[in-house]
């Protein structure tokens, strides 16, 4: 694949990889030379990527879509850890630890991932130490939500995991209504509960006048302060 070309209509590959944020303050001419190893690779919805126990050589960078990555249980159960979105990278523990992977990453739609052998990661983090600090800022970034997550899955009740979920989403929007950026089975894994207890409380939710409940997984805060005091 030439380093310049457009890819089905697309930008071209170096102009896809500077708008990485792990890349992108590198110079013109570093990017090309990254975009001259990345390949942009096509996945369908519900593709596994890669599985507990594998050894993954490839940074992968989502271009476009969304992949969830999960464990599954002693139970056998899957927890949801987290959703990668545009811009975000995964196969980066692979790299760090040398280890099999420990978890499963699947693609929740079409995604396009522009992918990265860890050999020439393993080369752009000695030449550039922008890209090595972004990458430790990301990991630290997860590493903090994270541990965010095993405190309320561990000390809260399942009203208070809807809620603190609710308000950190709500955070991010510029207004109380937003869509919910995954399945509500994902945000039921994610939360450690089950889909029936997620709808049952959120329709307790929506009785109370804290919230409403919108086709296409919208949902709008009503009384905030409620939520809070939860």
């Amino acid at each position: 694949m030439a380093q310049h070309s457009a890819v089905q209509g697309h930008a071209p590959l170096d102009v896809l990889v500077g708008r990485v944020p792990i890349f992108s303050q590198l110079a013109p001419e570093e990017l090309k030379d990254i975009a001259g190893r990345v390949r942009l690779r096509h996945h369908p919805r519900n593709e596994q990527l890669y599985g507990a126990g594998e050894n993954n050589p490839h940074l992968m960078i989502i271009h476009s879509g969304h992949v969830k990555i999960f464990r599954i249980t002693e139970s056998g159960h899957e927890q949801l850890i987290r959703v990668l979105g545009e811009g975000d990278f995964l196969g980066d523990m692979s790299f760090i630890s040398g280890a099999a992977t420990d978890h499963f990453a699947t693609t929740l739609e079409v995604a396009e991932i522009c992918v990265l052998h860890h050999d020439d990661l393993r080369d752009y983090l000695l030449r550039f130490p922008t890209v090595t600090y972004k990458m430790l800022e990301t990991l630290s970034s997860r590493l903090e939500s994270t541990e965010r997550q095993v405190s309320i899955l561990a000390g809260e009740d399942a009203e208070h995991r809807i809620a603190a979920y609710l308000l950190e989403l709500s955070d991010k929007h510029p207004t109380a209504k937003f869509a919910l950026p995954i399945a509500k089975k994902d945000v039921a894994s994610f939360l450690g509960l089950t889909p029936e207890t997620l709808s049952r409380k959120l329709a307790q939710f929506e009785s109370a006048g804290w919230l409403r409940l919108h086709p296409r997984r919208i949902v709008e805060l009503l009384d905030v302060p409620a939520l809070h005091k939860l």
